[in-house]
């Protein structure tokens, strides 16, 4: 056989071959079987790991999936159930606000997942921006879309929700979605029809904001220091955070505070809501509602809204009582009864600021105070217990040297208090009784001196003392201590100054010494003198101004409203030059524009800017009308309210207002608890009443010590886990046993007795 021949049958060979084996391929029988998916549908689909088991794989039975294994589909169908699958949208229900904030497993039930229900707290899923927003949210629900659609995308615990209204019933409407599109970095809306729409509730960013200024910032003045950094942080973080008090403190820190563009505005509502808040829910007072309306209260007053806060003091007054915080609770740890302390002294301030000396407008009368003074910040701070004086004065024993200056300040703003209920009822005095004006005014006197005196040698005003404060929280307190005691020497001293408007009448002051007129008038120009020259050396400060109330600007312009009127009156005893007259006045009013971003600010910068411009010219009254009595003597005529008191920048008075009606001395209106009359502390036996009602003779300074101070509270021994927001929930019962042995028998209330004119005979 040739070569050729070989060649040919081996290509032969090679087809039959290849033809044998595609013949061997199509049969079926000859295939080897092909290995099963270990992958479901769903999980290919969603690009994730299947675990392959059989009839229904453990992704799909979590998420609620049907599994293409229990459909038992065939390989060859598998392309074909590929490519016609569509993925429920399920796993975005994964967890609602609140678990994904704390990072815990959500069930994603609807409507509330299984860990809110065993919490007792409120579920939120918060919706992206597929399903629309709000009203995405809503037209989904009609059309029949389930909860499971809406995502959590949120870190914000339930509390950090957009805010819903109340129906007639009392229940929350359903959540209102929020469109980040039309909000900016701070969580405010840029809308410019703010007021059209539905009140949102703060993001985390400017929540986060609000902390870090607060507490930085704000804090340390006196009548903010009741909140307890540690515990609200622990509060907050636990999403057991009170809304209203967090809508509070955003409004009061975004007017002090630069928060962002907007958020002044912004903070305003939120202070509205707040309000609306509380005053919706009156029939459960608690110590929060209260540290919200004392909030609200300094935003209204700082704000110039000073009717809304005067009217809203006596609602935090009533909470208060009704919550009986005006008496130690020895149930609770050192940090909730501390909290409570400060927040009761921050009412009596606002309540002593409010009245102006006027007995009628006193809500919180400090015989009632049956609470300690508050402690240091530091003891406050990390949980130390310390207990504490109260509030009545020992004057011949020096102030312990761990005082708090807290404690310093409540109780000077207290003698303050007692300096202008003596200058009021000084002016409703009948003339021929000012002759024992010169021993009030030398109790007083003494009073303050002593004060004074008695400071530990760390806060005594001092230029070096000044300065080791320049960047400690504590300047503003320290600050405030030494202008506000000045402050009560010119309040003492000022209704000696003739011819000044809040003085007494030239015939009034004819019948007191010469020399004694002479000697008050020079005190009250030494003292602004001197509140000038803190104000020198607060403004040569390296850290600058802190953070202060409206009280610092207040004093400023009282001071140089006493300079400028000396300067005109008696330039030979004050020996002042012009020009040094106009730097204490461009003083004053640097001192004052550091609260001119506040409503209530500005209005003093204008005022005093008018005092610095033209004098006191309008200020030199000699129109004190004097009106004959019975008895053919004369009254002061009018009670004079200070040109920056609240009550006198509030628009309720009618035409003739308030300002012919003697105002009699406190002590023929307050008694002691037990209704006896109030004994004087001196020597001297109290003089009798006069035909009116008042007692002169009796020291302004012992008409509120009916009760001798208690022995102090000793903390609770073996209380762990101190938090400052304990009890702060609890409400009000009529069958209260209070702290004070002076509950209420709830019969009389329930039963309407106390309706009728006899209940003061009522046995309780």
């Amino acid at each position: 056989m040739d070569l050729e021949d070989m060649s040919v049958q081996m290509v032969a060979a090679d087809t039959a071959a290849e033809v044998a084996a595609e013949v061997a391929a199509a049969d079926p029988s000859n295939r080897h079987p092909k290995k099963s998916s270990q992958t479901c549908i769903p999980c290919r689909v969603r690009k994730v790991r299947c675990d392959g088991r059989r009839d229904v794989c453990q992704n799909c039975e979590r998420l609620g999936f049907t599994c293409s294994f229990h459909d038992g589909a065939s390989p060859n169908q598998d392309a074909e159930n590929l490519t016609n699958f569509t993925l429920p949208r399920r796993r975005v229900r994964l967890a609602c606000a609140n678990c994904h904030s704390r990072k815990a497993r959500c069930s994603g039930e609807t409507p509330k997942c299984a860990r809110c229900q065993a919490q007792g707290i409120e579920c939120v899923y918060k919706p992206t921006k597929r399903s629309g927003g709000a009203s995405g949210t809503a037209q989904q629900t009609q059309q029949g879309a389930t909860d499971s659609e809406l995502e959590s995308v949120t870190s914000e615990p339930p509390e950090k929700r957009v805010m819903t209204s109340k129906d007639n019933q009392g229940s929350h409407h359903g959540p209102q979605g929020l469109d980040h599109r039309n909000f900016d970095s701070n969580g405010i809306s840029m809308s410019t029809s703010v007021s059209h729409e539905p009140f949102t509730f703060p993001d985390e960013t400017l929540i986060q904001k609000t902390f870090n200024n607060f507490f930085r910032h704000v804090h340390h003045v006196p009548i903010f220091s009741f909140l307890h950094r540690a515990s609200l942080m622990q509060r907050y973080h636990a999403g057991m955070m009170d809304k209203a008090l967090l809508l509070a403190l955003v409004g009061i820190t975004s007017l002090l505070m630069d928060l962002g563009p907007g958020t002044r505005d912004y903070g305003a509502r939120c202070i509205d809501e707040c309000q609306s808040m509380v005053l919706q829910d009156l029939e459960n007072p608690s110590t929060i509602k209260i540290q919200a309306l004392v909030l609200i209260m300094k935003h209204r007053m700082l704000s110039r809204k000073f009717t809304t806060a005067f009217m809203l003091a006596a609602t935090a007054t009533r909470f208060a009582y009704a919550l009986r915080l005006n008496y130690e609770n020895p149930n609770l740890c050192f940090l909730a009864r501390e909290s409570r302390r400060r927040l009761m002294w921050a009412l009596l301030t606002i309540d002593s600021g409010i009245n102006g000396g006027c007995p009628d407008f006193t809500l919180m009368p400090s015989e009632s105070m049956h609470i300690q003074l508050p402690c240091t910040e530091r003891n406050f701070e990390f949980d130390l217990p310390q207990v504490t004086e109260y509030l009545r004065p020992v004057p011949t024993r020096p102030f312990p040297d761990d005082v708090g200056s807290l404690a310093l300040h409540v109780r000077l703003l207290w003698m303050r208090s007692r300096v202008l209920y003596c200058t009021k009822n000084v002016l409703g005095m009948p003339e021929a009784e000012l002759a024992q004006l010169p021993e009030l005014v030398k109790v007083l006197s003494e009073e303050l001196t002593g004060f004074n005196d008695h400071l530990p040698a760390s806060f005594k005003f001092s230029e070096s003392n000044l300065q080791l404060r320049a960047y400690s929280p504590r300047l503003c307190v320290y600050i405030m201590i030494h202008v506000w005691w000045r402050q009560c020497y010119c309040d003492l001293y000022r209704m000696f100054l003739v011819g000044l408007k809040d003085a007494l009448p030239q015939s009034g002051l004819n019948r007191l010494d010469p020399h004694f007129v002479s000697y008050c008038a020079s005190q009250c120009y030494e003292h602004a003198l001197a509140m000038a020259d803190i104000f020198k050396l607060i403004l040569s400060l390296d850290g600058g101004l802190p953070v202060t109330d409206l009280d610092l600007p207040a004093c400023a312009y009282q001071c140089a409203r006493i300079v400028y009127f000396a300067f005109q009156n008696s330039q030979a005893e004050v020996g002042l030059t012009s020009n040094q007259v106009h730097e204490i006045g461009t003083r004053c009013l640097t001192i004052a524009k550091s609260m001119d971003h506040v409503p209530a600010g500005t209005a003093i910068v204008a005022d005093l800017e008018k005092l610095i411009a033209r004098g006191l010219s309008t200020d030199v009254s000699n129109n004190h009308v004097q009106s004959p009595n019975a008895n053919g003597s004369s009254f002061i005529s009018q009670t004079v309210l200070s040109r920056r008191n609240p009550i006198q920048q509030m628009p309720v008075m009618d035409e003739n207002g308030f300002a012919n009606i003697p105002i009699m001395s406190p002590s023929a209106h307050i008694s002691s608890p037990q209704g006896t009359p109030i004994p004087h502390s001196g020597s001297r036996p109290p003089p009798a009443h006069n035909s009116r009602g008042s007692l002169p003779g009796t020291p302004i300074g012992d008409f509120n010590m009916g009760k001798p101070n208690l022995a102090p509270v000793m903390p609770p021994d073996g209380i762990d886990n101190n938090n400052a927001f304990e009890g702060a929930m609890d409400g009000f019962d009529f069958n209260l046993e209070s702290f004070g042995n002076t509950g209420l028998e709830s019969t009389s209330w329930l039963s309407n007795d106390w309706l009728s004119n006899d209940y003061s005979q009522t046995t309780v």
